[in-house]
């Protein structure tokens, strides 16, 4: 009743995008909870579904919808089947193939057509009718390679240098991004913002428990001691992962959804998945 496919985007998209999905649900309601993300790209090809951000905006989705970054959980809800296809942005990809101040579109979704313009009705086109898989990749190679024509210059040193401190401890530490970049604590709060949609501290605040629900969702820790480096205690430990990831340690051990778990799984399946794609 409900399947989620992943499938690598072209070899010269790959530093732009973390992964393709289409997902199908012939539930009479489909009901999840989302971790915090990467932004998303999603293109309905049947059926429409609601986003309700932990800030109380509630979207509903058009047939081509972009997602800023999130910050927090957010409860996604179709009624009827739903198909859809779907990326994640990495921050090079948001960067140049976007080029939107990434803050002014965190936790929030607009409609795609009107950030990239016409390209988006094609690709939506295309998606319709397309009757397979290998078909649905091609229009979205062919969509994302249009808008890599046009892309924009961004700070590649800037996100491959955020990417690693995110990703490369359990608890990232803004003052050691800071000195690595060699800039002033303000401006590089003002390039996370644009690229990232967020500050530091939060992005920080944000991997370090996605980062933990990765690996209760791995098996790699059985307690919170295992998961807690950089935590106050354990209580601060479950506000922050409840807060990023919608419920608590215990539950989301015991009853993540089986798109949260098989999204966490797939960088096995898909081993040249960047590093960050992987945390949500």
């Amino acid at each position: 009743m409900v399947s989620i496919r992943y499938f690598a985007p072209s070899p010269e998209l790959r530093p732009y995008l973390s992964s393709y999905y289409w997902f199908e649900s012939n539930l009479p309601v489909f009901s999840d909870m989302m971790r915090a993300e990467l932004p998303q790209i999603r293109i309905a090809t049947v059926g429409s579904a609601y986003n309700y951000y932990a800030n109380g905006k509630v979207r509903r989705a058009t047939q081509a919808m972009l997602q800023g970054p999130t910050s927090g959980h957010v409860r996604f809800v179709a009624n009827g089947p739903l198909h859809l296809f779907g990326v994640g942005l990495l921050p090079q990809g948001w960067a140049e193939l976007i080029g939107e101040p990434a803050d002014r579109l965190a936790d929030d979704a607009v409609d795609l057509t009107d950030v990239v313009g016409n390209c988006a009705d094609e690709v939506v086109a295309n998606m319709a009718i397309a009757c397979d898989d290998a078909a649905r990749v091609r229009a979205a190679d062919a969509f994302f390679l249009c808008l890599l024509a046009r892309a924009r210059k961004s700070p590649l040193w800037f996100t491959r240098m955020t990417d690693q401190w995110l990703t490369g401890t359990a608890n990232p530490d803004v003052d050691a991004l800071v000195r690595a970049s060699g800039m002033s604590a303000r401006s590089v709060e003002r390039m996370a913002k644009r690229i990232y949609g967020a500050s530091p501290k939060l992005l920080a605040r944000k991997y370090r428990a996605l980062g933990a629900a990765v690996r209760i969702g791995n098996a790699e820790a059985d307690n919170w001691a295992d998961l807690g480096a950089g935590f106050y205690d354990q209580s601060h430990f479950i506000r922050e992962f409840k807060t990023f990831v919608g419920m608590t340690p215990s539950r989301f051990q015991d009853e993540a959804a089986p798109v949260t778990k098989l999204t966490i799984a797939r960088k096995k399946l898909m081993p040249d998945m960047a590093r960050l794609a992987l945390y949500s």
